[in-house]
């Protein structure tokens, strides 16, 4: 049996939501004997039918490789294959790849937004963490079982969300966590326990913050108000402190930048989503954001390759001349928010 890469070339229709309407996978890599022997396959996405050829796929795998690149670049994501009555998407990718088309009459397939997956992925790990924080509280055995199974999932979600900004708290519930029965949970010292509840509710915290950024953008924008303000005088000293040796607090200020910068970008992302759908322009500074942000980050990459040159002067110019006007762009664009 051969096994062909997929070549499938789409040409898409969508609705006014952004799902799919009809799409095509324009083929002619099979016999026609083997076309009739695969024309009874039907494949839906949110319920409406693809229409569609093969080319030269055989395997399951390789309808949804060509579909899943079809999406890329529409901000959807795949999210549940149905195979008569059994979820593919808990089968290991390498299973689909080898799993044959031959029988298969239906794939009924369901996308949704990566905000939307986002947002499910932090409430979810959210009910986990206030869980194990109420399962090592009333040192409930069962429970706890029943958390570890699905602990390792948990851990990986918050470090897609949150890596590197509770790296350290990630690795140290990891080397508690792994291989520990609920049987050893409970028998921890009083002091471990505590530690471990604490770093449970920052990190609780953290998603619950995170949540909100996603369902009140604005709010979560204006917020960063007094941040912006204040890293707007750090930046502006950057030069004078590293002109005069104080090298260590210039590099607090700037790593306090990037962190704020990482903030802004990530909830201006949901804050565009939120003003497009009331209808609204989206600008700072005169410029449409996607433009702005295009503009910091070549800013971004020219102060990166300055670090790796250690030009102090370039560091100190950019940061003062080219990053602070701009946040004080972000710090207007805030306080129309307010």
């Amino acid at each position: 049996m051969r096994k062909a890469p997929s070549r499938s070339k789409i040409s898409t229709g969508r609705t006014s939501n952004g799902f799919i309407r009809r799409s095509r996978m324009v083929s002619s890599g099979f016999s026609w004997e083997e076309q009739e022997a695969l024309r009874k396959l039907e494949i839906q996405i949110n319920d409406q039918p693809l229409d569609f050829t093969l080319e030269n796929e055989e395997y399951i795998g390789e309808v949804i490789k060509g579909i899943e690149n079809w999406l890329a670049g529409s901000h959807l994501i795949i999210t549940s294959i149905m195979n008569e009555n059994e979820e593919l998407t808990s089968r290991p990718p390498q299973d689909l790849d080898v799993m044959p088309l031959t029988g298969v009459n239906a794939l009924k397939i369901t996308v949704k937004h990566a905000q939307e997956v986002r947002i499910l992925n932090l409430q979810t790990v959210l009910e986990f963490l206030s869980m194990l924080k109420n399962a090592l509280l009333t040192q409930n055995k069962r429970l706890l079982e029943e958390l570890n199974t699905g602990f390792a999932f948990m851990i990986e979600s918050l470090r897609k969300h949150f890596e590197p900004e509770f790296q350290q708290e990630l690795l140290q519930l990891t080397a508690l966590f792994q291989g520990a029965t609920a049987e050893a949970i409970v028998s921890w010292p009083e002091e471990i326990t505590r530690k471990v509840l604490e770093t449970v509710r920052v990190l609780e915290s953290g998603t619950a913050s995170r949540l909100q950024e996603f369902y009140k953008p604005k709010e979560a924008f204006a917020n960063l108000l007094t941040d912006i303000t204040d890293c707007i005088d750090e930046i502006s000293e950057v030069s004078v402190l590293l002109q005069t040796g104080r090298d260590r607090q210039a590099m607090e200020a700037i790593i306090r930048f990037s962190e704020l910068s990482q903030s802004l970008i990530r909830i201006f992302a949901g804050l565009k989503n939120s003003l497009n759908a009331d209808k609204e322009s989206l600008s700072v500074s005169g410029k449409e954001v996607t433009v702005f942000f295009s503009e910091l980050n070549l800013i971004l990459m020219e102060l990166l390759e300055a670090f790796k040159a250690q030009d102090s002067v370039l560091i100190g110019d950019l940061m003062e001349y080219e990053i602070a006007p701009r946040l004080e762009g972000l710090r207007d664009f805030a306080k129309g928010l307010t």
